[in-house]
């Protein structure tokens, strides 16, 4: 059960005005109100990549797929693309596909009928319920989307009007942080990439050829469990829970 009400929620945002983790405190307060695991604050403008405030998708092993969505993957945002104002929806009523979609693209998406817009990104975590909540901040549209396992029953509709009722106070307390920072702070993305060691591009090159966990024991002569070893480690710096979406990911890149 949510230990916090809307207006719990609201105090705390208000409280964070100022303060650098603001984003944080936004994005967690609704996430506990709702009874959701993760989010993002992703900030969208005309004239510049979008900018990542907030996400915890790391304890979800998603990092690399917040990534691919901030740096390639938006533009696919259905709210994004058809739905030029604020408010809140659930991903799940804007199921696409991967039709018609070009093939620099494709190749960072994976397509599956399970998920509720017919795909994921890349490196993201399958099956998940998706909740946005967008509005006008910023000098640009401001994305606070929340994420959980899907269950046999979504938020219900009761809670999505509730959400609805809390965006233009979340949205005017996004623009005075604007105004007292001039800016957002940003999760700096600044760090090093992982760097597959000599032999897990070796074990990643057979596995992009189609060998088993048996041939590539044969092949480099070490055991089968240390290739194992090395395809955990392997998809763990990637960003990667299975083998398509190791194949996606390296998909074109030729």
């Amino acid at each position: 059960m949510s230990r916090h009400t809307q207006g719990a929620v609201l105090g705390h945002v208000i409280g964070a005005i100022g303060e650098a983790d603001f984003a944080a405190v936004t994005a967690r307060s609704v996430l506990d109100w709702l009874d959701f695991d993760l989010a993002t604050v992703v900030v969208h403008r005309r004239d510049a990549k979008p900018a990542l405030m907030f996400d915890n998708f790391d304890s979800a092993g998603g990092t690399q797929g917040v990534r691919n969505y901030v740096s390639v993957t938006h533009c696919l945002n259905p709210v994004l693309q058809f739905f030029n104002r604020p408010g809140v929806f659930r991903a799940r009523d804007f199921r696409i596909g991967g039709q018609g979609i070009g093939a620099g693209l494709r190749r960072y998406l994976i397509e599956n009928p399970d998920e509720e817009l017919g795909y994921r990104t890349v490196g993201w975590p399958q099956r998940l319920e998706e909740i946005g909540l967008y509005f006008e901040a910023c000098h640009g549209v401001v994305e606070l989307g929340v994420y959980r396992e899907r269950g046999a029953r979504g938020l219900s509709a009761n809670r999505l009007h509730e959400l609805e009722v809390l965006r233009a106070p979340i949205a005017a307390a996004f623009e005075r942080q604007w105004t007292l920072f001039g800016r957002l702070p940003q999760r700096s993305r600044a760090e090093p990439k992982p760097q597959l060691s000599r032999r897990e591009h070796e074990v990643t090159g057979l596995l992009l050829s189609g060998c088993g966990s048996e041939a590539i024991a044969l092949r480099l002569g070490i055991s089968c469990h240390t290739v194992k070893d090395h395809r955990k480690q392997i998809f763990r710096k990637l960003g990667v829970g299975t083998l398509a979406e190791l194949f996606a990911l390296y998909r074109e890149r030729d």
